[in-house]
């Protein structure tokens, strides 16, 4: 092609190509949408559910977009380089979405959409960029509902656990309690009933979803992220047995009444204290923001 031609053809190329890539990826958006859209529904359920354990999902999305965009001085050096072999992890999600919305399995439906994001990454923009987003696009697990299994396991000993922290503070500052399973009795005061509500699996999931973008965010060595991450789960659970604890000492020093309502509002505050203790050890492991 002669060199005068050449140039403008070029150039009318790369002007054409970031909007194809606009109306490509619009079109990809709706599209997902629509297959996924039953999912979603079910997400929502379970992130705005008055006494569900997943009101941090809402987060999740937007935590993940800060952590692409704080990787976005590596992503301009990228030049994209599509694969095609994207489509081995394409064809098996979308495989698998199928069989999540026959069963029916939120479960396996959202195992496929986190498998969809990878190939469709891998597909449009190539490996590179799977390689810099490989944790943000995994950190979406955060806001997926665990089976029902899987939540038995682990809400059971976090119940059973939280009821004996709870116990043994009532002890060690001198309430003369007997703990039946997870029941608390308190001679003349406030009897506690540690039910699954209360078993701190809400706490356990909020806690390991900061604890994992906090580890990420502060870009310590990967030992010290695994540190901060494994150290959230027993403080989520030491602070859950606080706060049943402090329920049943309001409960026995001023009434039923002002144990229920110190019982319905002082999940928030729990919940900042564990934040602020995960923001020391964040501190003594030496971040680096």
């Amino acid at each position: 092609m002669n060199e005068a031609i050449r140039k403008p053809y070029l150039w009318a190329i790369k002007q054409w190509l970031p909007q194809r890539a606009f109306w490509l990826g619009i079109g990809l958006a709706i599209a997902i949408f629509v297959a996924y859209y039953s999912m979603f529904v079910d997400w929502k359920g379970k992130w705005f559910e008055w006494t569900g354990y997943y009101s941090h999902g809402v987060l999740v999305p937007f935590l993940a977009a800060y952590m692409v965009w704080m990787r976005r001085e590596e992503l301009r050096k990228e030049v994209p380089a599509p694969s095609g072999h994207g489509f081995w992890l394409i064809v098996p999600a979308l495989l698998l979405r199928i069989l999540g919305h026959i069963a029916p399995s939120t479960t396996l439906s959202s195992i496929s959409f986190l498998m969809l994001l990878y190939g469709m990454t891998a597909a449009l923009l190539g490996w590179n960029y799977v390689r810099i987003l490989w944790f943000p696009l995994l950190f979406l697990l955060f806001m997926m509902p665990l089976p029902g299994v899987l939540f038995d396991e682990i809400s059971q000993p976090a119940q059973a656990w939280s009821t004996g922290v709870a116990d043994a503070i009532l002890k060690t500052i001198g309430y003369e309690t007997r703990r039946v399973g997870n029941f608390i009795y308190i001679p003349g005061g406030f009897d506690l009933d540690v039910g699954v509500p209360c078993s701190g699996f809400k706490m356990l999931v909020s806690m390991a979803t900061f604890a994992a973008f906090f580890a990420y965010y502060i870009g310590t060595s990967l030992w010290r992220q695994v540190v901060l991450v494994i150290t959230a789960l027993p403080l989520a659970i030491f602070i859950n047995g606080l706060r049943i604890a402090l329920i049943g000492i309001v409960g026995t020093k001023f009434g039923e009444e002002a144990g229920y309502n110190f019982h319905d509002w002082s999940g928030y505050l729990v919940l900042v204290v564990a934040f602020a203790a995960l923001f020391q050890v964040g501190r003594l492991l030496g971040w680096r923001r």
